[in-house]
């Protein structure tokens, strides 16, 4: 399905003139034409739909560069913790869920902050008390540590959680025996006994999420994990069929899981896995995903120097060695997947990019799009190897701001100089590192204007009058909106598809409730999309 439509009296904010009202028409659902207004309105053929913007701004429409997407709709459905704003709010939350939930044999959800437990972590006995003594698993914010019940420890063999798989971690109370939280590798001893999401559950969540992420005006994104992490991110056959069966309205690509114990068999299932999407399909697999580390807040993030006052912690963790994965990289290079590692400390980045390096030597030249997702922490070193290595900065601008975690779990806890390298984004453009925007949903907002406010005002949407991040690295609007657009559809291998109002790319477009230039900065997070459409046909309308 394809529409026909012409749009007038447009604001372009990435238009050379933008300060001109543009016409775009659009002939079946691909751009035919952009041309300034002063210069004559485009001939349309008859039946044609007529939209004037009445001096609104209209944009390409918005892509995520690394998202959860199904995994976020279930969560929708499930215990949704992702608006409280105190310890209170959360146990308050999950008893009226359990009490509305009477049947249910687990409890689950996600969406608890760490700032809002920092004083004290929650504990066992305080799910306990409101989930009516069943087994409960419930992921924070960033999904790399769980909170769970009494009864869903009673479930895990104790010898595993005195021992637990490598990378991860299980809380102790003073006595020695579980807290109830668990980070990391060490969270899936629980999440493995959790009943499985059936696939029409997942089909639920994967349209649920579209309908949300089409009301932000993002049509295409890169869903960061798919495969048998966690029973929500095993979600390729739940791509596949709404692909096949046209549910799926956006354009996704899929970054493929590399298990922590990849065997040799493993690259050629997923080279299989990559087949079996059709190339420029709706649904196509064209990366691979590799959790290199952890997060700073719970010091599992990997740095170049120990975390002060948290000696347990040392340098933090990696998942992997990186002499036994150099081979398996530059295999993947070789069989033309694009690398897409999750990378926070400086140590990880600066490992994760010799891996990519010597898979550069190895191979020879191609078009890649290597890419580190988060990058919290990269040194000068890491930023020019970056450009050189032409490795794509896969950023969550939201995260640039002075919140709890980052005033209170992050800074007091890197060395000093570490913590005035986070989130360079105007550092990294600067070099010529290409930069993508993500949000990483269900950890944080969906909505790229919050992302695109954080990014030029390093400061929280509410919160104006809060210090700002290292303001230094403040990006221009232009700039952040070519992140979120252009940026990002090229870190997708969808730039000739979305990202851009060239003729003959598929028009997916967002009309704005306002005109942007002559929105107040401070004030970017309160616009609203009013009008979304995929291919010239609108999918969401305000």
């Amino acid at each position: 399905m394809a529409g026909n439509l012409l749009i007038r009296n447009a604001h372009l904010p990435l238009a050379v003139r933008a300060e001109t009202s543009w016409s775009i028409r659009v002939a079946d659902g691909r751009i035919a034409e952009v041309i300034p207004e002063d210069a004559g309105v485009p001939v349309a053929p008859a039946g044609t739909e007529t939209l004037d913007a009445a001096g609104r701004s209209v944009l390409p429409a918005f892509a995520d560069s690394h998202v959860h997407v199904p995994e976020s709709g279930v969560e929708l459905l499930r215990c949704d913790l992702t608006a409280c704003g105190s310890r209170e709010e959360v146990l308050r939350t999950v008893a009226e869920y359990a009490r509305s939930r009477p049947d249910d044999e687990w409890i689950i959800g996600r969406g608890w902050a760490l700032p809002h437990f920092a004083g004290r972590p929650p504990t066992r006995q305080e799910l306990d008390a409101v989930c009516s003594g069943r087994p409960a698993y419930l992921a924070n914010r960033d999904g790399h540590s769980a909170w769970v019940s009494t009864a869903a420890l009673d479930r895990v063999a104790p010898e595993l959680l005195r021992d637990p798989p490598p990378g991860g971690r299980v809380d102790l109370d003073a006595d020695g025996t579980p807290s109830g939280l668990l980070h990391e590798s060490a969270m899936q001893l629980v999440s493995h006994l959790i009943p499985p999401v059936d696939a029409e559950d997942l089909r639920r969540g994967l349209l649920e999420a579209q309908r949300r992420l089409f009301s932000h005006g993002v049509t295409s994104w890169e869903d960061a994990i798919v495969g048998p992490f966690v029973p929500t991110t095993d979600i390729y056959d739940v791509y596949r069929r709404a692909a096949a069966d046209g549910s799926l309205r956006a354009r996704v690509t899929g970054a493929l899981w590399w298990p922590r114990d990849a065997g040799p068999d493993t690259l050629a299932a997923l080279a299989d896995q990559r087949r079996d999407c059709v190339p420029g399909s709706r649904f196509a697999c064209t990366a691979v995903k590799i959790m290199y580390d952890g997060v700073c807040e719970t010091h599992t993030a990997a740095l170049s120097r120990p975390y002060v006052g948290v000696p347990d912690a040392g340098t933090g963790l990696t998942f992997f060695d990186p002499a036994e994965l150099a081979g398996a990289v530059t295999e993947m290079d070789a069989a033309g997947f694009d690398l897409h590692f999750h990378a926070i400390g400086d140590r990880a980045v600066s490992e994760c990019l010799d891996l990519v390096e010597a898979a550069h030597r190895a191979n020879g030249p191609r078009d890649r799009r290597h890419q580190l997702a988060h990058l919290q922490i990269a040194d000068d070193r890491s930023v020019a190897r970056m450009a050189a290595l032409d490795v794509i900065a896969n950023v969550q601008p939201y995260w640039a701001q002075a919140d709890p975690q980052m005033l209170d779990l992050t800074i007091p806890y890197l060395p000093g100089y570490l913590a005035g390298l986070q989130y360079r984004f105007r550092t990294l453009e600067e070099a010529g590192v290409r930069v993508a925007f993500g949000s990483d949903w269900p950890v944080s907002t969906p909505d790229p204007m919050d992302w695109i406010h954080v990014a030029v005002n390093r400061s929280h949407p509410e919160e104006p009058d809060a210090p700002l991040f290292a303001p230094g690295e403040a990006m221009s609007l232009r700039s952040a909106l070519r992140a979120a657009t252009a940026g990002s559809a090229h870190a997708l291998r969808r730039e000739h598809e979305a990202g851009t109002l060239e003729p003959g790319a598929h028009a997916d477009l967002v009309v704005l409730d306002r005109r942007l230039d002559e929105t107040v900065l401070g004030e970017i997070s309160r616009t609203r999309v009013d009008l979304t459409f995929v291919e010239g046909e609108p999918v969401w309308e305000r």
